[in-house]
């Protein structure tokens, strides 16, 4: 059995995780003897960043794909019907932009509530911060993927947990064209730094990956994630 982190692997999983220690926090501060300070302070820092990843980064990325098929249409498309250009929602942040780290400083939060002389394991998993073992039969590997600045444009950074195969199969696709193999990693992470198919223009990226074993891949594909690589 595998260790597993109290910390979700998914963002549609972790905003429900971060959800969850935010009402808890309120309850048991207070007991934790957690500065009332401290406490407000990592409760706007966790809304402020389920924000970013509900709202605001999916409407980012959906704008990008939205504007690329647009460029595509005027390009190549038939001549009718005639394009409007996308209108992009509003988003209003729900406060102030906080300083970056809010997951670093929300584990050493954690860290210090665990040594507590307050803290219990039912506080604990009341705040979901004790982990567990992890005995599941793993049919595909989990991955995450971001982008970050390379030399000269921005690239993706996948960061797999392979689960005791040898390595992982990657593939990819962009702007919804077809998947093509992208390459075989058994370190992590795997960075793609392709240059952009267009090199003024965002792109959206999609990847999958499946299992690698003895020179060959294997199982099913992972489910498919996307980010939007720019200039």
């Amino acid at each position: 059995m595998i260790n597993q982190s109290y910390f979700p692997k998914s963002e549609a999983n972790r905003v429900i995780w971060l959800s969850n220690f935010n009402t808890k926090l309120q309850i048991h501060g207070t007991e934790l003897t957690i500065d009332p300070t401290e406490q407000a302070l990592t409760i706007t820092d966790i809304n402020y960043y389920i924000w970013i990843l509900q709202t605001w980064y999916p409407s980012i990325q959906q704008s990008a794909f939205e504007a690329t098929a647009l460029k595509n249409n005027i390009g190549n498309g038939p001549s009718t019907p005639i394009c409007t250009l996308p209108v992009h929602s509003a988003i209003t942040p729900p406060g102030q932009m906080p300083i970056p780290g809010v997951l670093t400083r929300l584990f050493n939060l954690i860290a210090r509530i665990k040594i507590n002389k307050g803290y219990t394991e039912s506080i604990g998993l009341d705040l979901g911060i004790v982990g567990g073992l992890d005995a599941t039969e793993h049919l595909t590997p989990e991955f995450t993927v971001i982008t970050e600045r390379g030399v000269l444009i921005e690239q993706a950074n996948i960061s797999f947990t392979k689960y005791g195969h040898d390595g992982v199969s990657i593939d990819g696709r962009r702007n919804q064209g077809d998947w093509e193999f992208l390459a075989i990693s058994m370190l992590k992470p795997w960075l793609d730094t392709r240059p952009l198919l267009d090199p003024l223009l965002p792109e959206i990226r999609e990847y999958r990956l499946r299992f690698w074993d003895k020179g060959e891949a294997n199982g099913e594909h992972s489910a498919v994630q996307r980010v939007t690589v720019g200039p």
